[in-house]
């Protein structure tokens, strides 16, 4: 796992470079006018940077308050600290309700009959100043001009911009992706001991606070955990009304999931509230559970409820019986004490509330399945038999151990009454939810979909009644009386890990022309480059080399050529007469020693500092699954690694 650094107390990097204004060449809103965002997006931003305001105006105030020894001056302190909470408090709430808001990224075409999805909003990012600090770090790191790498320093510091206000469509989640995958580079040509003083500020993508560190590994898990929003988005705008669309709409959510999770993984001590672990378990669950929910509707857009006879009203009972198990866990998640004042309401009371709505389909299905198919007159005995059982096999295995089994007519009967009614209970608990909550009784479509599914409960009742020849005194009076139903789906929801860091044809490595990635890293220094200019003799220019990419001296002859131009065994070769050579092979460079004829001029360094692990092979965190390959080659033994075998005498 990867750990954030501690979090530090540092003021956003507010200016930019000049170069930076002109960066353009990747989708997305570079930092240009409001017109050029969505209403939404516009409006979140504001917010962001009227409670970072409010946050320093907030510190300014506990600062006076507490250097302050004058009374009067420590009272006026204190209505400034107590007016700026209350504006922060007041704006979080207001970003809150907009990041959590269940309208948002909804399909259009299907609002009057499809229940609308929570997705999340992107985490917010200012701008920050890569070229100068990396070019910087180019001089004096690696010894090399950064003004010969503008243009990678450009490209990167472009897609970063871009990256803050990303698409809402694929072209958006590649360029997501792409920045991710370009960071695993990044990070190990130029932050894996070093900062440069880059501070990276992200807002947290509910309540909008800031967070501040100089650790590129926070700027990588905001990238990443903007891909599950993204992911959450793509699945709430599906056309939920067709069969692919649901398909489409489980594997974002799915998806969603798979990024959430993956994050809770590998990265730890979160600085910010909206990727602590328990958050990220949250939000995991709540894309699972409707992932679940979604599959049911496929189910039901292919299903004549009752047509399959009982086998098929038991599977569609405890089909609905697992979507409410996960929205039971979503919303258990949510009241624990971390989310306390963090999770808006609305969400809290729609996973209750959809938890009793599943939970009252589950016991309408139940009821069904015991009361519809009542009539013995066609079945045999063993048929019966052999009902009854898989009736009683519904419910979870204490509930099963506890009861006993059907043995009558009466009994199946009785107990279909019992579950119907508990039925018609958690509709009427469902629909009290979504009423009492002042953003969720806007919601039309939603309250539509509950009152129609409490209308069949009721409107089997009503059946029942005009029979009258069954006894509809309550079984139950809470719905909580009722036996559970064992939730069981023929198809479950689950992450789907989403490839951020495997192999891509079209992520190169910026800066690709520093060298193999294994060796020529922040993390290993060496000394400047110098020149060596060998004579050839009868002998022969007195050096050996082995290895690939980068090949490597191995041996130096005493009183040679080679010795006399300085040239040292373990010198890295650079360039053989001006012709590059850190990504050439061993053959490669033995066919330009020979077509130099009695002279050869080698670019050599020599290490100072090098870690083993990255000497025999590409390093690979435990944030990372796997490298990002280059389309150009790559080391396969880190440079260092090839036997003596491969050396060759010149």
């Amino acid at each position: 796992m990867t750990s954030y650094n501690a979090p530090q107390s540092l003021s956003p990097n507010e200016g930019m470079v000049e170069k930076m204004s002109s960066i353009r060449g990747y989708g997305g809103d570079l930092g240009g006018a409001a017109t050029m965002r969505t209403k939404v997006q516009s409006k979140r931003q504001t917010l962001n940077g009227q409670i970072s305001k409010e946050i320093r105006m907030l510190e300014g105030a506990e600062n006076l308050l507490r250097a302050s020894t004058n009374r009067k001056a420590r009272e006026t302190a204190a209505l400034e600290l107590t007016f700026h909470e209350s504006n922060l408090e007041r704006l979080q709430a207001q970003l809150s309700q907009l990041n959590c808001a269940v309208t948002i990224y909804q399909h259009e075409g299907n609002k009057e009959t499809r229940v609308p999805m929570i997705c999340l909003g992107l985490k917010e990012t200012d701008p920050v100043d890569l070229i100068v600090p990396l070019e910087r770090f180019l001089h004096q790191h690696y010894h090399v001009d950064g003004a010969h790498y503008e243009s990678a320093l450009t490209e990167l510091a472009s897609m970063r911009m871009a990256v803050r206000t990303p698409k809402r469509n694929e072209e958006g989640l590649s360029l997501l992706i792409d920045f991710t995958k370009q960071l695993y580079f990044v990070e190990r040509r130029f932050f894996r001991a070093q900062k440069h003083g880059i501070v990276f500020q992200w807002y947290d993508s509910i309540q909008g606070l800031p967070t501040a560190q100089q650790s590129i590994t926070f700027e990588k898990a905001s990238v990443i955990f903007n891909i599950g929003v993204l992911h959450s988005q793509f699945a709430a705008k599906q056309d939920r009304s067709t069969s692919s669309g649901v398909e489409k709409a489980v594997e974002e959510f799915e998806k969603a999931a798979g990024m959430f999770d993956y994050l809770n993984e590998k990265f730890y001590n979160a600085p910010s509230p909206d990727m602590a672990p328990d958050t990220l378990q949250m939000l995991s669950a709540l894309m699972l559970a409707q992932a679940q929910e979604c599959l049911f509707e496929r189910r039901s857009l292919d299903t004549e409820v009752l047509e399959g006879g009982v086998e098929l009203a038991i599977e569609l009972a405890q089909e609905t019986a697992r979507v409410a198990d996960l929205y039971e866990k979503t919303h258990m998640s949510m009241g624990t004490s971390p989310f306390k004042g963090y999770i808006t309401r609305s969400w809290v009371q729609l996973a209750k509330a959809k938890d009793f709505h599943f939970r009252a389909l589950s016991r309408y299905y139940t009821a069904a399945a015991h009361l519809d198919f009542a009539d013995e007159t066609d079945m045999t005995g063993e048929e019966i038999a052999s009902m009854r059982d898989q009736l009683h096999h519904m419910l979870i295995n204490t509930v099963r151990a506890e009861m006993r089994p059907i043995m009558s007519l009466d009994d199946q009967i009785d107990r279909g009454v019992g579950h119907l009614q508990s039925s018609i209970l958690l509709h009427r608990d469902a629909l009290r939810l979504l009423r009492a909550d002042g953003e969720l009784k806007k919601l039309d479509t939603l309250i539509q979909v509950f009152y129609q599914d409490q209308q069949m409960a009721l409107n089997k009742q009503s059946e029942l009644q005009e029979q009258g020849t069954v006894d509809l005194s309550p079984r139950f009076y809470t719905a909580a009386e009722a036996p559970r139903i064992d939730g069981v789906a023929p198809r479950e929801s689950g992450p789907r890990q989403v490839d951020v860091f495997g192999a891509s044809p079209d992520v190169d490595d910026l800066f690709y022309n520093l060298g193999p990635l294994s060796l020529f890293s922040s993390a290993n220094d060496w000394t400047p480059p110098r020149t060596a200019n060998v004579v050839r003799t009868d002998a022969g220019f007195g050096f050996a080399i082995r290895g690939n990419a980068p090949v490597l001296i191995c041996s130096v002859d005493q009183g040679s050529p080679a010795e006399s131009a300085r040239v040292l065994k373990d010198d890295v070769v650079m360039a053989v007469n001006g012709e590059p050579t850190l990504w050439s092979t061993h053959g490669e460079v033995v066919d330009l020693v020979k077509k130099s004829g009695t002279h050869v001029q080698l670019a050599l360094t020599s290490f100072t500092k090098v870690r083993r692990s990255n000497v025999l092979a590409p390093t690979r965190d435990g944030d990372d699954q796997s490298t990002p390959s280059s389309k150009k080659r790559e080391s396969h033994d880190g440079g260092m690694a090839a036997t003596m075998e491969d050396a060759m005498q010149y």
